[in-house]
């Protein structure tokens, strides 16, 4: 991974190194982050939904229109306790979970909708919640 920030770089290496994948699974892992990079980065339309599941825990997702879907591009995860995971093109997966590889589907999903700044409130304000 040549065109990353260095510290991403290195997140993206050791998760390689750590889950032994082999070079087909690290290109094909690097082409994903990069198309969710790209998205992220785009003009294209934008949705934003949110959903309180049962055990507390609150998901926020942003996705954009992309061949005819919507492709999540962040994704937003604060449980009861206050554990916050964040998932982006910086920070696809973890040993937690990962960046939903699902078109969003708001119905399916019982998402309710949410607004851009409401989304980004949360993105950079962990303590907001929809339960509170």
């Amino acid at each position: 991974m040549s065109d990353f920030p260095d510290d991403v770089e290195r997140y993206y290496a050791e998760l390689a190194r750590v889950r032994e994948w082999d070079e087909g699974t690290r290109a094909a892992f690097r082409a994903s982050v990069e198309l969710i990079r790209d998205l992220d980065r785009g003009t294209a339309a934008r949705t934003f939904g949110a959903r309180a599941d049962e055990d507390g825990t609150d998901r926020l997702f942003e996705a954009v229109w992309h061949e005819r879907e919507w492709v999540v591009v962040r994704e937003l995860h604060v449980t009861e306790d206050g554990t916050i995971t964040r998932y982006w093109w910086q920070r696809m997966e973890d040993e937690l979970g990962r960046l939903t590889d699902q078109a969003l589907d708001r119905e399916q999903w019982g998402l309710r909708p949410l607004e851009r700044d409401d989304f980004y409130a949360a993105w950079d304000t962990p303590e907001w919640s929809l339960t509170a």
